[in-house]
Formats: C-alpha cells, sequence, structure tokens
C-alpha cells in the first residue's frame, strides 16, 4: 500500500448486549469489510486500506477523497438540471453495478455520500456504512433503520435490503437534487405525498427545469414503493436510459424524417420552420401558406404526438407543445404571461419571428413558434375582459393548439 497517502480512520463501537452478540457482530464486519476491501480497485470508490478489531471496537482505514459531497454542490449552485442528472447517473449506475456484483449493497445513497473528486470532476460512492449495517443485522427488531430516513425505502426501514433498495435511494437523490427539496429534521417531506403514498417532484421542479419523458419515466419507476414494480437490475436502467427509438408514426403518411434529423442537430429555427411545414401538409397538403382554426382542431392524434415528442426528446424536454401546454396550466390560461413565459413578449413588446432565440438556452417551450408564424396581428394586444369574442390569428390558434393537445391525452 501506499503508505504516504492521506487516509480516514473510522472507528466503529456495536450497540449489542453480550459476549455471543459481540462477536457475531465482529463477524459480519469482517464479511462486509473483505467485500469492501475487494471493491477498492474501483476507482470510483475509496479504497479500504485496513480494517481490524481492537479493545472491542472496530475500526476501518480508508483512502481519502478530496472533493465536495452533492449536498454541498447543491448549496453552492442550485438544483440540478436534467443533463447533470443524466450525468450523475451515468457516472453512478456502472459504479453501482460492480458494488452489487460483489454481493455488497451500499444502503445508504444520498448526496452527501455521492462525493465529486476534485482531480477529474469524477463522481465517487462513499460511506458504506458497515457499522449500521452490522448493528440492525445483530439486533434483530422489527422496524430497526439501516440506511437514512427519506431516502431508504420501506422494505430497508425493516429490515430487507435488495439491490432494488440501492435504485430506490438513488432515485431519490436525482429528485432531490432536481428540486433543492430535502428532507427536514422534524421528518416531514414536502416530497412526498404521505396521504396518497406518492412522489410530488413534479409539482416542486423550479421554473427553469424540465424534465423529459423519458428520464421522468425512468426516476418514476426507480421510486416505485414495491421491489417488484422497480428495476431489478443496473443494466435495465442504463437500458431505459439509451436514446429510445423514436417513433414517426403518422395518421396521414406525413414523413418526419426531416425534423428529426434537424432536432437531432439542433438546427432548432430550420425544425421550426420544418415543424410548420408538415403540419400544413398534413391538414391540406401545402395548399395554402397558414392554419385555420379548424385544422388545428382536427388535427390528426397520432402526428400531434409525433412532432411533440421530437420536439421534447431532442430538448431534453426543453421545447414542445406539452411543455407549452404545462406553462398555459401554470399561468391559467393568461396568454400574455404565457408570451413572456415563452419569451415571446419582452419589455411589453411582441417579438417578430427573426427576433426569437433559436438556442439551447431560449427560454423553456420558446420552441416551436406556432403561433408566431401569424403576421403581427392587433389581437396580441386585445384584452380578452374587453374584446372577449376576438379568438383570431395567433391567440385563437394557440387556445385551439392547446385544447387538442389535452384532447389527444398528450
Amino acid at each position: 500500500d501506499r503508505m504516504d497517502d492521506p487516509c480516514v480512520i473510522k472507528q466503529f463501537f456495536p450497540q449489542v448486549q453480550g459476549t455471543a452478540a459481540l462477536e457475531k457482530a465482529t463477524e459480519l464486519f469482517k464479511q462486509e469489510a473483505k467485500r469492501l476491501y475487494e471493491l477498492g480497485e474501483h476507482p470510483q470508490i475509496p479504497r479500504l486500506i485496513a480494517y481490524f478489531e481492537q479493545d472491542k471496537r472496530l475500526y476501518l482505514v480508508q483512502e481519502l477523497i478530496e472533493g465536495q459531497t452533492l449536498l454541498a454542490e447543491l448549496q453552492q449552485q442550485g438544483a440540478f438540471s436534467e443533463e447533470k442528472i443524466r450525468q450523475l447517473l451515468a457516472d453512478l449506475l456502472p459504479v453501482l453495478k460492480v458494488v452489487h456484483e460483489h454481493g455488497v449493497i451500499h444502503r445508504d445513497i444520498k448526496p452527501e455520500n455521492i462525493m465529486r473528486r476534485r482531480k477529474d470532476g469524477k463522481l465517487m460512492l462513499i460511506d458504506f456504512g458497515v457499522s449500521k449495517q452490522v448493528t440492525a443485522t445483530i439486533l434483530g427488531q422489527a422496524g430497526t433503520t439501516v440506511g437514512t430516513h427519506g431516502y431508504a425505502p420501506m422494505e430497508q426501514m425493516r429490515g430487507q435490503v435488495y439491490p432494488a433498495s440501492d435504485l430506490y435511494s438513488l432515485g431519490v437523490t436525482c429528485i432531490r437534487l432536481l428540486t433543492y427539496c430535502l428532507p427536514k429534521a422534524d421528518g416531514s417531506d414536502e416530497l412526498y405525498d404521505g396521504l396518497n403514498g406518492r412522489w410530488t417532484w413534479r409539482e416542486r421542479l423550479p421554473q427553469s427545469i424540465n424534465i423529459s419523458p423519458q428520464l421522468g419515466q425512468v426516476l418514476d419507476k426507480l421510486l416505485k414503493d414495491y421491489v417488484k414494480e422497480r428495476y431489478q437490475f443496473i443494466d435495465e436502467v442504463l437500458q431505459a436510459l439509451a436514446s429510445p427509438k423514436v417513433s414517426l408514426d403518422s395518421q396521414v403518411n406525413a414523413d418526419y424524417t426531416k425534423l428529426r434529423d434537424l432536432l437531432a442537430a439542433k438546427k432548432w429555427k430550420e425544425a421550426d420552420q420544418e415543424t410548420k411545414q408538415v403540419m400544413l401538409w398534413v391538414v391540406c397538403s401545402n395548399k395554402r401558406n397558414d392554419f385555420k382554426m379548424q385544422d388545428i382542431e382536427k388535427f390528426p392524434c397520432t402526428d400531434l404526438h409525433t412532432i411533440d415528442q421530437l420536439w421534447v426528446l431532442y430538448s431534453g424536454g426543453h421545447f414542445g407543445f406539452t411543455v407549452q401546454k404545462r406553462i398555459v396550466d401554470e399561468v391559467e390560461k393568461d396568454f400574455t404571461k404565457l408570451a413572456e413565459r415563452l419569451g415571446w413578449r419582452v419589455d411589453r413588446k411582441w417579438l417578430n419571428y427573426n427576433d426569437l432565440t433559436f438556442e439551447n438556452h431560449a427560454s423553456v417551450g420558446h420552441l416551436p413558434s406556432l403561433g408566431r408564424f401569424f403576421k403581427p396581428q392587433l389581437d396580441w394586444e386585445i384584452d380578452p375582459k374587453h374584446f372577449p369574442w376576438r379568438e383570431v390569428g395567433c391567440v385563437g390558434l394557440l387556445r385551439r393548439l392547446f385544447s387538442r393537445v389535452e384532447t389527444c391525452g398528450l
């Protein structure tokens, strides 16, 4: 071993009574420590340099990792984006796979136990909590807590653990980093609805953060209460996170390959213009340049879903009709507020089409800009309280578009 390397010494004293119980605790400690020692060759797990017993106390000597935990990073930089969560999962899932293949279950995954190593930015899985594993096993009491309240699944709180238990804790870690909602000292938790038994993480997302349906579905499955309903193996999660095969289904044989390719290349302006063209083809075979209200009211749900999912997928949940619909609901169908949120209206003026932002950093829901294809019309500025019958141009189109999104169940 490299004797000059800085290290951490952890001292444990099993809270058990009687000689036999202490001997059993020591035996279990050494079994777990031996497994950790075998894991020490993994570059993202701190090396276990030594473990021993002295004066009825158990000791671990581990490599010191210089860096900061994800809890500290959260407190310094704020809520994580989808990109950062995907990077976290891509970094940690292969590590966790090795851990599980060695017969070890971490039991205490949380932001405090994931460290970003300073020298290379890699994420490290730390603090496997051997002492808690040993004490809980010896005591054998129903409800013995192994792990951290607010992160551990219910089966673990009752003393049973599986690889899927770690996956649950990893899922909880992700949604807490996305929302910046941490368990409170008094045991309360704004992120979990105990009455209905569900996580409410989507309702707690900051306005600037939007999550793609793909990642949302992965997180929801990680967070299932019952073990059998979760992913059972790391490879299942990795497969679910891989780029899915994009459906280009159309009810009228429309061709969406050009739109897909433009979106995949992040050519947002060209994709926006292609969206209009392909939608016009769907409703009128390109016989005119603008939509009529009844076009949107009867737009095929299959095609609307395909267009929306292409935008949502390739923007990482940043753009899309369903993203805009969520914001419409948040502003209670106030279309002036909607336009301000989408970045279509700045300093009380509506932007012309060419002044829109066709970049990744545009406002959430900024694209596609279907309503902005219309020539500027006075009805953008009309107060619906005074002119409730005026539903023409952009506003009328958008009202019908979002109504159709809802009708189609998107």
